[in-house]
């Protein structure tokens, strides 16, 4: 019996399962008092191959093999006229940091409470609100990501008041939660985040100012600015974000991560994509205290990467990607190809 309890697929079959059966209850008045809207199913595998020519006397090598990169469960409904609740869970993640658990790999798991028209209050985890449209990429469409992309821990516990306006052109999130940098419970330290969602038509921000605890009382802080054009068949983002302390003498333009991506559809089936980024700390000298955690002083690491996508049934349930990329990690070039096959099963509509 033991081991029924601790498996974490059966946990998640038994959570899917309870949903579905609750979502079958009514309210007198014959409608759904919790409905399950959606539940997905998303998976992706990958071949990587790497080539590392060499630097100074390091010989040429290489390494590759098969991944499977995501194995994602992810559902979302209503309870009731005001609450909704959202969750998403990786099966294969690691377990990882300081808690040895389970909800570890819980991406989110949050209800929202809409008390009015425009406000609504989240809680649970979620995502920590960081400006940029690469952050703000599910993981999955991700091939290569910055420095920080790649090392920062973007989920964290808390709460944010949400605003709407009528007009649906802005989002404002006001959010706190616990630090990402924690490595153990009730460490007490902090994130304190403000964020801009706007949608202009062609024109599309997510920008933040963000107040991050690294040590009780010591903030590194961001200005993240995600700028995104959606033109017929294109679309390209353009994300800066300046990182600082207090404490370092300059405090724009020393710590910074900027990229670059662009995808052009061709017909109903196809995608070409170009992305670049860059990553630079440059306002302390290495092996000091590092204020910031994710890109550490003296780093600097640059790519370029060029692909495709295809969609063989001609939506987005089946892709194949093929790309490749070339990055540089203070003065070292690696070189690497990568192929891959993503699905995403949308197990509420399944076809017989």
């Amino acid at each position: 019996m033991r081991g029924f309890f601790i498996n974490p697929m059966r946990k998640i079959i038994l959570l899917v399962i309870g949903i579905l059966l609750m979502s079958q209850a009514y309210t007198q008045d014959k409608k759904p008092f919790i409905t399950l809207d959606k539940l997905n199913l998303n998976t992706r595998v990958d071949y990587t191959f790497n080539y590392h020519p060499g630097h100074d006397t390091v010989a040429p090598s290489t390494d590759h093999g098969f991944a499977g990169k995501y194995l994602v469960v992810a559902l979302e409904g209503t309870i009731g006229r005001k609450f909704s609740y959202h969750l998403r869970q990786r099966l294969n993640a690691p377990n990882i940091n300081f808690a040895n658990t389970f909800f570890q790999g819980t991406d989110w798991a949050y209800l929202d409470w809409n008390f009015s028209d425009n406000f609504y209050l989240s809680a649970g985890k979620q995502v920590v609100a960081i400006g940029g449209w690469e952050y703000d990429s599910d993981p999955i469409d991700i091939y290569y990501g910055t420095e920080f992309w790649n090392t920062v821990c973007c989920y964290e516990v808390g709460a944010s008041l949400n605003f709407k306006d009528k007009s649906g052109k802005n989002h404002v999130i006001l959010q706190m939660t616990n630090s990402p940098f924690i490595n153990k419970a009730m460490q007490s330290i902090y994130a304190y985040n403000l964020m801009w969602y706007g949608n202009f038509g062609v024109f599309k921000t997510a920008y933040s100012v963000n107040m991050i605890e690294y040590q009780p009382g010591k903030f590194i802080n961001y200005i993240a600015l995600g700028n995104k054009f959606q033109f017929k068949g294109v679309e390209t983002y353009l994300d800066i974000i300046n990182r600082a302390s207090f404490e370092q003498e300059k405090f724009f333009g020393q710590d910074i991560t900027a990229i670059f991506g662009i995808g052009v559809d061709i017909g109903k089936k196809w995608i070409v994509f170009a992305k670049a980024g860059l990553d630079f700390n440059q306002a302390q000298l290495p092996n000091t205290e590092a204020y910031d955690q994710y890109v550490t002083p003296g780093k600097k690491v640059d790519f370029e990467s060029v692909g495709f996508e295809f969609y063989p049934m001609g939506d987005r349930s089946l892709r194949l990607h093929l790309c490749g990329s070339h990055t540089n990690v203070d003065g070292v070039d690696m070189f690497q190809g990568n192929l891959g096959l993503t699905w995403k099963v949308d197990l509420l509509h399944l076809k017989k």
